[in-house]
């Protein structure tokens, strides 16, 4: 998913300047060289055709980049410019910007940005100021990470999150107020029950059931589950499928426990699934798990994880999960077996299910996890390196579970003391940054070192 970004000029005519005439092709010149290098750096750009001179012209111009749905509007102040020319088009602007000013003293594009910086303070209007050639990396890298967590918050917005079956095993940090949920990310959410879900599982066609074993069995590694177990795994899977594309979800938590893995069947397999197609559903009906998936994946375009915080020993985490990673953590499918799920106390009936079993591939990784405290939401936000470890080293924890092992960048007890929930969530990839302006542009309290 690319960042959409408007690019315009603001500045005043010669005529009514003291800067020289040729400050207007100077500032032209920068702005196609900014242009060039967003692009080439995986952005879209959306570019005004003309330098914008006057409060209505600026205004006009703002509006149709609004319009056009950028994520991000870029103002590069190419001269001596009024504060009013900038602040009448973004007084009630609901898009985040940027004020950028060129260093080409040709232009005193650096005295206009710093009074124009000043007057946006003035009015309280929020904004970032940057200032620099536009080869310069800090700048650039700057500019395409806010442009990436307006993508993020934008995307969220109007989602529809589907929370099958209510809170799971007393878990407060699972279940916050579905309204907040919707005032501070656009998110609407419909509650179904799971009995939906095993009532639909039961009804799809054996032969659909025959031919996606046969696929699974062909492309992952040892599959050591008794049919029936598999055959209702498969069921739930199908059943998610059509439910989710029934009632427009476009994410989803599933409660699970006791009822339906006791019952019929755990969800596992079924989540594994949906996640490795880019469909983020959570475990344990955890809200906040399912919202910090769901922008990590928007972020990264990738799958999340969820994952119990089983180890801490120094900076070296394991997380487990009761059978649900993506099976795109895999170095390979082969490298994938499928196990029957534990009996829990919790459940007393003829369901367990299916579970996904290997350790995850190494590489870089970024962790995090919504939180409130006192009913404020805050952001967890880490990084390390994921490491290989052989499949012998599961059996310390649960040798039917998937596992990854993470060597923390953090300090271990900043970590620790800053873990709200028994769930972590992460991607692979770096994506520190991007979290933490994302959290910047919708007043979330960032925890990070």
């Amino acid at each position: 998913m690319k960042p959409k970004i408007g690019l315009m000029t603001i500045s005043l005519p010669p005529e009514l300047s003291t800067v020289p005439r040729e400050a207007v092709q100077v500032a032209d010149d920068y702005a196609a060289r900014m242009e060039k290098n967003l692009i080439g750096l995986g952005s879209e750009v959306i570019k005004a055709d003309a330098q914008i001179q006057d409060d209505k012209a600026s205004l006009e111009k703002t509006r149709y980049l609004a319009g056009k749905d950028v994520d991000l509007i870029v103002y590069m102040v190419g001269s001596w410019v009024y504060v009013s020319v900038l602040v009448n088009a973004t007084r009630k602007l609901e898009i985040p910007f940027v004020l950028w000013g060129i260093p080409d003293m040709r232009t005193g594009s650096l005295v206009a940005s710093c009074i124009n910086h000043g007057g946006l303070d003035e009015m309280g209007i929020k904004h970032e100021f940057v200032y620099g050639e536009p080869e310069n990396n800090d700048l650039l890298k700057k500019i395409i990470t806010i442009a990436k967590a307006a993508m993020v918050k934008n995307n969220l917005e109007g989602l529809i999150y589907g929370l099958f079956g209510g809170r799971c095993m007393y878990m407060y940090t699972a279940m916050p107020d579905l309204v907040q949920i919707k005032k501070v990310f656009g998110i609407e959410t419909i509650h179904l029950n799971e009995f939906w879900l095993v009532e639909r599982a039961r009804k799809v066609d054996k032969k659909k059931v025959k031919e996606y074993s046969k696929w699974l069995h062909k492309k992952y590694g040892k599959i050591d589950v008794p049919e029936d177990v598999e055959d209702r795994s498969i069921r739930l899977y199908f059943a998610l499928e059509e439910l989710r594309k029934e009632y427009d979800i476009d994410f989803a938590g599933l409660k699970c426990m006791p009822e339906v893995q006791g019952d019929y069947c755990s969800h596992c397999l079924s989540v594994s699934m949906h996640l490795d197609q880019g469909f983020v559903a959570s475990c344990e009906a955890d809200t906040n798990a399912a919202i910090t998936m769901q922008i990590l994946k928007i972020l990264s375009g990738s799958p999340p994880g969820f994952g119990d915080v089983f180890q801490l020993d120094n900076n070296n985490l394991r997380l487990v999960n009761c059978g649900t990673f993506a099976t795109k953590f895999s170095s390979s499918p082969k490298d994938v077996d499928f196990k029957q799920q534990y009996d829990f106390i919790a459940t007393t009936g003829p369901g367990t299910g299916m579970t996904t079993a290997f350790v995850c591939k190494p590489g870089r990784v970024t962790l995090a996890r919504l939180a409130r405290i006192d009913g404020e939401f805050v952001m967890q936000i880490s990084s390390g390196e994921a490491y290989s470890q052989p499949k012998d080293k599961m059996k310390e924890a649960r040798d039917r579970w998937p596992q990854i092992f993470i060597r923390l960048d953090d300090d271990p007890e900043f970590f620790l003391q800053n873990c709200r929930s028994n769930h972590q969530h992460w991607v692979y990839g770096d994506h520190k940054d991007e979290l933490i302006e994302f959290c910047k542009l919708l007043n979330i309290k960032n925890i990070n070192t």
